[in-house]
């Protein structure tokens, strides 16, 4: 019998069910990523699952209250840290309505406005887990849950079903923008896949997809905390779904 500390796994895999992110679907602004960051430890993971559950089980969060319940506080208040993700996906929401991206209006935006339930906005993601990396797993060795042995696992029992799940919403919601984004590009199949579109790519030398049905305007960009990529490509792309 394992030694380490186990999760509660009905729980754990309710939570993988049903927990999809931040915000409010009938925002015109969607952001659809891999997975959250965070998760380094069995006790974080912990916690993130019993508040949810103490909260009510949710679909979607509240960014803001529900980061409090867990702890993690500095990215909003008085002067918020901007949040490596966030403050880029901001950045793209605000370039698209034509605002001012100066710094304190990101910082205000993140802090009043992004992922909340009355937002424009939803961060959702298609994979439930936190994890702060790719190479990172710790799920085995707390869970008997046989789709944790491992990443791949894991990955071809959930996302799927999460992505049918995203397709879904967005036939329903119509939301105005989608924006997809991944360090790996492996992952612009599952966002094809979701969009059920045609992407065309606007630059060969860059990852940078466009694609748009009747209602909704889709695009897959470089992830906010790639390496080498600067705030001015968050505002083109940005500037280019308000063009759109």
């Amino acid at each position: 019998m394992s030694s380490s500390p186990m999760f509660d796994d009905p729980l754990l895999q309710h939570f993988m069910n049903t927990f999809y992110g931040y915000g409010n679907y009938k925002g015109d602004y969607w952001f659809v990523g891999m997975e959250e960051g965070g998760g380094n430890s069995f006790t974080n993971i912990v916690r993130r699952l019993q508040d949810w559950d103490h909260r009510g089980r949710l679909e979607l969060e509240d960014i803001v209250t529900y980061h409090a319940e867990i702890g993690v506080k500095r990215f909003f208040g008085s002067h918020p840290k901007l949040q490596p993700t966030w403050n880029r996906l901001i950045r793209i929401e605000l370039s698209a309505r034509g605002k001012d991206v100066h710094t304190e209006n990101v910082r205000a935006y993140q802090k009043e406005h992004f992922g909340r339930q009355n937002s424009t906005n939803c961060l959702v993601e298609l994979l439930p887990l936190p994890s702060p990396s790719l190479g990172h797993w710790l799920y085995a060795q707390h869970s008997q849950l046989p789709y944790l042995i491992s990443r791949e696992d894991y990955t071809k029992h959930y996302a799927p079903h999460r992505a049918e799940h995203l397709r879904q919403h967005m036939h329903e919601y119509k939301p105005k923008c989608v924006v997809f984004y991944s360090i790996s590009l492996g992952y612009v199949y599952w966002w094809k896949r979701i969009a059920g579109v045609e992407f065309r790519k606007i630059d060969a030398s860059d990852p940078l997809y466009i694609a748009k049905n009747e209602h909704t305007l889709f695009a897959i960009t470089r992830h906010p905390v790639a390496k080498g990529v600067k705030n001015e490509y968050f505002h083109q792309v940005g500037k280019m779904l308000h063009q759109a």
